[in-house]
């Protein structure tokens, strides 16, 4: 029963009220709404909450057959993530309060399963964003038979919101699955699209991919094997992301596709990618005019460097002994640079980066044994730093946490931006450091600033 006092709003009928919060995508808007009030909490919990994102990595029947029955809530839905057992890259999230529960044993045949699967996907009006990855090795099929495999996709081509796929595995690389009517082809108006899997660079899908990718000029992420050279020429006037990644295997000659493919595609932000070899004649210098974040080789930076480009973030393989030296830095615009491996001299070569660009906020390179009053040096050089990865400060004070303490209220004082620190503890299931946090309260005379220990972030499958 509602109270004299309550806002007329929540006055209106429930059938109402549900398709006001149906507008609402994101779940953390939905929690916020919902500690407004006990009617409110009432309204956005399950209702609401359980259903705007599915990831799971199991095959759960129960769950299929419920958003199989009940439209009213799979409408809602905005995502649907199928992942690996063992894929814990981000969080489970799925129905369950209002999903029956499900006897012992009685789960079902794998075809009921895949039918009720299809149903719910056709029930989900708003559904934006379907990934699929099946990448154990051996890589197993993602479904028993091809045909269940059409099914499952043939759903998505009617889904006129769609606009993220990404599918990781198998698909499609058996027997019985034409080229010619599998349902990836008749997929249009994407905006996000990854494949990976070996099937993606069989010769004979190329042409159903270039016409699939015709049908999506307005794809604005991109992550594709490098051996799919038959998108060289294809021209998508608001790409901004590129991930291009060695799938099985190629020659030398591959790289100057994708050069082409650059030259044709100006409206790149950022890109990964690791030539097979140099750059005969390097790239234009008219390509890639707007690329702010790289990851890639040597061989990728010294082609990139070799002209004015506005490089903000950088992450490589390259030693940074080799990386501070390279021509063409832009001081002024670099701002994040991550190492992934080091020889010699380390020490001296991020302090002469640092001389060069102190206006980094990003900073990250393999674990190196360096004294913490060198560490202290290095960042007093570097007043803008925002966030420090790798387990070298920890290492400085021998992994001790009161020490640990110590140092980060001495980084503070020279950097008094610090937002991130690494921790030393490894999360395995997400494959990253825990971070450290740096959370400011402002008070009257000065700010309190303490920090707290936090699980690493969940990984974005369109990310690098």
């Amino acid at each position: 029963m509602l109270r004299a006092n309550t806002s007329p709003l929540l006055h209106l009928p429930q059938e109402i009220l549900d398709e006001i919060l149906s507008e609402i995508d994101l779940h953390r808007d939905l929690i916020s709404f919902s500690l407004v009030s006990r009617t409110c909490t009432r309204l956005v919990i399950p209702r609401h909450s359980e259903y705007r994102i599915v990831r799971i990595r199991h095959k759960l029947p129960s769950m299929w057959a419920h958003l199989a029955k009940r439209a009213d809530l799979a409408r809602n839905i905005r995502e649907v993530h199928i992942c690996e057992r063992h894929n814990h890259s981000a969080s489970d999230h799925s129905p369950t309060t209002l999903v029956p529960p499900c006897k012992m044993g009685d789960t079902g045949s794998e075809d009921i399963r895949v039918q009720n699967m299809c149903t719910a996907l056709q029930n989900m009006d708003r559904l934006r964003v379907f990934t699929w990855s099946c990448t154990y090795n051996p890589f197993p099929e993602p479904t028993a038979t091809p045909s269940q495999e059409a099914e499952i996709l043939g759903t998505l081509v009617r889904k006129p919101l769609l606009s993220k796929v990404a599918l990781a595995g198998a698909f499609e690389a058996r027997p019985g699955c034409h080229n010619s009517i599998y349902p990836l082809w008749n997929l249009a108006k994407l905006t996000h699209l990854s494949l990976m899997g070996r099937v993606w660079v069989r010769p004979q899908i190329g042409p159903f991919m270039r016409s699939m990718m015709k049908a999506c000029p307005a794809i604005e992420v991109l992550k594709v094997p490098m051996e799919l050279t038959i998108l060289s020429d294809c021209v998508f006037p608001q790409l901004k992301q590129v991930n291009i990644f060695l799938q099985s295997g190629g020659t030398l000659s591959l790289d100057r596709y994708w050069v082409r493919f650059f030259e044709k595609n100006p409206t790149i932000e950022e890109l990964s990618w690791f030539p097979l070899g140099p750059l005969i004649g390097g790239l234009d210098p008219e390509s890639l005019p707007c690329v702010r974040r790289v990851l890639g080789s040597e061989l990728l930076l010294k082609a990139l460097y070799a002209s004015p480009r506005p490089i903000e973030s950088v992450e490589t393989t390259v030693d940074p002994a080799i990386f501070a030296c390279l021509d063409g830095i832009n001081t002024d615009c670099l701002r994040e640079i991550r190492f992934s491996f080091s020889i010699g001299n380390t020490y001296d070569a991020v302090l002469a980066l640092a001389g060069k660009c102190p206006n980094i906020t990003h900073l990250s390179f393999p674990e190196y044994e360096m004294k913490l009053d060198d560490w202290l040096h290095l960042f007093s050089l570097l007043p803008g730093l925002e966030v420090f990865e790798g387990m070298s400060l920890w290492r400085a004070v021998d992994g001790d946490p009161d020490k640990m303490h110590e140092a980060i209220m001495q980084v503070l004082l020279l950097c008094p931006n610090l937002k991130e620190l690494d921790h030393y503890k490894y999360d395995a299931k997400r494959h990253a450091y825990a971070k450290i946090v740096i959370l400011r309260e402002e008070g009257e005379v000065y700010d309190n600033v303490r920090y707290e220990i936090r699980r690493p972030p969940p990984r974005d499958p369109f990310d690098f």
